[in-house]
């Protein structure tokens, strides 16, 4: 009698185990897991694929874990010649974790990845980045451009399909441009573009692409260092942020370049609180991947990091807070190390 209740008492607690645990499995939607997204990477189109003119969307059931790994995923459903590129993209992804009540926990869900062929034909091949570092490539020949395109910052949704055309067009020759240190009128036209049709966009699933768009022409203005049609750029890049729709890499992009072009303007109070808001969102993610291990995309985070706050110490000497300023610099240093 004893050995029955006592495995009863077993099984029970197993039981209970197994349902705490169910409990802790967050279902989320593709939205969901969008609006997590911390660090993200484009695919490259197979060139197989290309060759075939292969192209569709890869359905994944993903899992993220509660530091915001994926720890599996499942192709559930696309082209056998596009599944490869699309799990060797998502391999570099890190999301925000999602959480229960407070309580980091992990979360289950589907997401997609398309890869479409484009149909403007003449251009010269290109790679460009996004405002994480994350490299998107297009590649032509004499009758047609390649482009991949992922439900992200630059896939847009409640616009016709000349307008969607149009966007990826300039938005990504805009950062063609500005990754290329490419310094010019075609940049700065194409980024502005991009940004303008990028604010005539549907509020509801925009988000990313208007403060990605934004945050881009106020960079491309700055690196032509017109800095008042800049300005404009970068406040309606935070506005976005401001939202509560973005990850802490995008917030951080939209103060990071607005707090810039203010302190160039000389408004030092503006460019202190904008700096101060930037830093605060980027070292929670240098904080977070120094627990990981060391990689590009942590470099690169570093490198951004350290860039705001030599500036930031520049900003802090012209209001005469040399106190504050060295602070910034001792920071910045430490990263270096």
């Amino acid at each position: 009698m004893r050995v029955c209740k006592a495995a009863f008492f077993v099984l029970t607690l197993l039981t209970l185990a197994a349902l705490v645990f169910a409990q802790d499995v967050l279902h989320v939607n593709a939205k969901a897991i969008q609006q997590h997204i911390d660090q993200m990477a484009y695919p490259t189109f197979p060139p197989i694929a290309k060759d075939a003119h292969v192209q569709g969307t890869v359905v994944f059931d993903l899992r993220i874990g509660v530091k915001g790994q994926i720890e599996s995923m499942k192709v559930v459903s696309g082209p056998p010649m596009l599944q490869q590129a699309a799990i060797d993209c998502l391999k570099q992804w890190t999301f925000h974790p999602f959480e229960n009540n407070g309580v980091p926990v992990v979360a289950e869900g589907q997401y997609s990845i398309i890869f479409s062929l484009g149909a403007s034909g003449g251009a010269k091949r290109k790679t460009a980045k996004d405002s994480h570092g994350a490299n998107q490539e297009s590649q032509a020949t004499r009758s047609q451009t390649i482009t991949v395109q992922v439900k992200s910052e630059t896939s847009i949704q409640g616009v016709d399909p000349k307008t969607e055309q149009q966007f990826q067009e300039h938005d990504d020759a805009c950062k063609h441009g500005v990754f290329s240190k490419e310094f010019n009128d075609a940049t700065v036209s194409s980024c502005r573009q991009a940004a303008e049709l990028a604010d005539q966009l549907p509020p509801n699933g925009n988000d990313y692409a208007k403060r990605s768009a934004f945050v881009y022409a106020a960079t491309a203005f700055g690196d032509v260092k017109d800095f008042q049609q800049g300005l404009p750029w970068a406040v309606k890049a935070v506005e976005v942020v401001k939202l509560g729709h973005d990850s802490e890499s995008g917030s951080h992009d939209a103060y990071s370049i607005k707090g810039q072009i203010e302190g160039f303007l000389g408004d030092f109070l503006a460019s202190d609180r904008d700096l101060t808001f930037a830093e605060d969102s980027i070292r929670k993610l240098v904080i977070r991947d120094s627990k990981e291990p060391q990689d590009s995309k942590n470099v690169s985070r570093i490198n951004r990091f350290i860039e705001d706050l030599t500036f930031h110490a520049k900003v802090l000497q012209q209001l005469s807070r040399f106190g504050e300023a060295q602070k910034k610099l001792d920071e910045a240093a430490q990263l270096i190390k």
